[in-house]
């Protein structure tokens, strides 16, 4: 049985936002900041409901735990929800590893999207109600060649919850 760490919610503010990147109110806004190569375009689609019956691998883009984090250090990443449906944000601070302490969870009503630093660790936005399609932009270089990756769920036997209950904005 996977054991549950839950990350405090609160609200996505510029400021509060400001280590991890900047707040985008349209996707193109902003732009990610490009180290190697330049920048690719995708559409992802993350529902706030889980397969009955769950996955025996926790998915990357269903409900709202999640396990599988990464960073780029040949882009930043950029995304926008399309449907403005409320979203969640989880992020952490660059460097050399993750710990499940070292994450900030960010509430956007679905009118603010998230462009991300080079190197920030994030996950799939987290779709609150209904089905999501993000936009998003990252570089459009080789992915494991230039993204680190930590897998809590097959790694140390945990995934990452948002504490939208406690959130007092939701």
């Amino acid at each position: 049985m996977l054991e549950i760490f839950k990350v405090p919610v609160e609200p996505l503010t510029p400021e509060a936002f400001a280590p991890f990147g900047s707040v985008i109110r349209t996707f193109d806004e902003t732009r990610p900041e490009v180290r190697v190569g330049g920048l690719t375009e995708n559409h992802y689609t993350v529902t706030a409901d889980v397969s009955d019956p769950p996955p025996e691998k926790l998915s990357l883009s269903e409900g709202r735990l999640r396990a599988h984090f990464a960073c780029h250090d040949d882009a930043g990443q950029s995304f926008y929800p399309t449907r403005h449906c409320p979203t969640v944000f989880l992020v952490a601070a660059p460097g050399p590893s993750l710990n499940p302490e070292d994450l900030r969870a960010f509430h956007s009503d679905g009118s603010l999207g998230v462009c991300l630093g080079l190197e920030v660790w994030h996950t799939m936005p987290i779709c609150l109600e209904g089905t999501e399609v993000y936009h998003t932009a990252r570089g459009d270089q080789d992915y494991q060649t230039h993204s680190v990756e930590v897998d809590f769920d097959d790694e140390r036997g945990l995934v990452i919850d948002v504490d939208v209950e406690g959130f007092a904005g939701g």
